[in-house]
């Protein structure tokens, strides 16, 4: 059975396939995060991104201005796309399961939308990051936000113990991302069924350590 990593990296990300793309700014987009990913803000350009969409270097500048508006674009969508991912957690009947559930909306993202959670949580371009930082304040704090208010709620129902919500968050992000980081960098290989299960198992012990 093939690895995780094999049958990810041998697909783009599910909403930047060509079967899925409405018009030709995402096929930029899918274009944009291929070369992000292999070159970095630096070593992308207009004129690489439109070779790789197949359209002419001119026409790309009818839907972005310049690199830098190309590069807020790429981020803003995996944002956005990330938070799509956690809202249906809020479906759950009790904050416990709403918790459950984000962390598993968690996984969902990581391993359907690679790319974005690559370019969002492993490869971002921190001496170029903060030209755009102002304008990406809201979306990109959105998502942790989001577990703060999960994990409050958690221990307003007395689901968890109390502690410092915002720490409690960190502290769950930062587990799942630093596993996560083992399988992008491949220092971790598996099937789907068995890193989904470890994935699992991984939150069930950080969890019990977190109950009353």
């Amino acid at each position: 059975m093939p690895t995780w990593q094999e049958i990810t990296w041998q697909r783009p990300c599910a909403m930047l396939t060509t079967v899925n793309m409405k018009d030709t700014k995402e096929i930029i987009l899918a274009a944009a995060c291929d070369i992000y990913l292999l070159e970095g803000y630096r070593g992308m350009s207009m004129r690489k991104v439109a070779e790789k969409a197949g359209i002419s270097p001119t026409a790309i500048y009818r839907h972005y201005q310049n690199k830098e508006a190309l590069h807020h674009q790429v981020l803003r969508e995996g944002f956005k796309t990330f938070d799509s991912y956690l809202q249906p957690a809020l479906a759950g009947k009790t904050a416990l399961e709403c918790l459950n559930l984000a962390a598993a909306r968690f996984f969902a993202f990581a391993t359907e939308q690679n790319k974005y959670y690559e370019i969002l949580f492993l490869t971002m371009d921190h001496t170029v990051e903060h030209k755009v930082k102002g304008a990406l304040v809201k979306d990109a704090t959105t998502s942790q936000v989001f577990m703060v208010d999960r994990v409050r709620e958690c221990m307003n129902e007395g689901s968890l113990k109390l502690d410092d919500p915002e720490e409690v968050a960190t502290l769950l992000l930062a587990t799942c991302n630093g596993f996560f980081g083992l399988y992008f960098s491949k220092k971790v290989s598996d099937t789907p069924p068995a890193m989904k299960a470890k994935y699992d198992r991984m939150y069930r012990r950080l969890l019990n350590g977190l109950l009353p």
